[in-house]
């Protein structure tokens, strides 16, 4: 009887002949403005994850370059898009400024939220804690909730604790749980916006029931050692 001896390595497969277009683009890296208009299209994971324009492209293109970019992004429809004005201003476009300026008190909360981040020089005091307290009062969970946080961490007039302390009454609870983890912090109770210590407590606030959410509202008053009246 004769043996058919097989491989255990699997057959081999010609690599396929690139075209002749493919061999030139290859050849021929992306311009800067390429690689910028190519970042505008983002996909879910991209937007999910947080993914930004090109931002170093964009710093390379010409004045002109720059201008005819400028102009696809107003009005600005997100942070991205105003994340990308902040830097052109930055290389002095005065129109660009202008926009931003406009943005942090008539924009939509992601947008004041964004210029406070990207562009903070041209926010008051007034306009950024308009915006803090407009966000608090509002924002869900699937919003751009952790840059709320994060804002609110780092500036926190007394309006934006009275939201706070608002959101932890009435917000629902996956938005009071966070609220009341950044003010037993923002006290000085927490050793973060969100202390695992405590975490038992803050996780008594996502409930749908009035009466125990009374209940979480008075235990963290009383942790943090203020009452009623605040």
């Amino acid at each position: 009887m004769q043996w058919t001896v097989l491989s255990r390595e699997p057959p081999s497969v010609p690599e396929p002949t690139p075209s002749h277009r493919d061999s030139a683009s290859a050849a021929r890296p992306e311009s800067p403005l390429e690689r910028f208009e190519r970042s505008l299209f983002i996909g879910y994971e991209q937007w999910h994850d947080g993914t930004t324009y090109d931002i170093d492209a964009l710093r390379e293109l010409t004045a002109d370059q720059r201008r005819g970019v400028e102009a696809r992004l107003v009005p600005p429809s997100g942070w991205r898009d105003i994340q990308a004005l902040a830097v052109l201003a930055s290389l002095g476009s005065a129109s660009a400024t202008t926009e931003l300026r406009k943005g942090a008190t008539a924009g939509s909360s992601e947008i004041r939220l964004a210029v406070i981040r990207y562009a903070p020089k041209l926010v008051d005091d007034s306009a950024r804690t308009a915006a803090l307290v407009e966000a608090l009062d509002n924002a869900t969970a699937f919003d751009d909730f952790t840059t709320t946080l994060q804002q609110v961490e780092a500036f926190h007039p007394k309006p934006v604790i009275d939201a706070l302390w608002r959101g932890i009454e009435s917000r629902q609870g996956d938005v009071a749980v966070h609220y009341a983890g950044m003010l037993a912090f923002l006290y000085g109770k927490a050793d973060s916006s969100f202390d695992w210590h405590l975490r038992p407590l803050f996780l008594k606030f996502n409930t749908t029931d009035d009466v125990q959410r009374r209940a979480a509202v008075s235990e963290l008053r009383k942790r943090v050692e203020v009452d009623a009246t605040g």
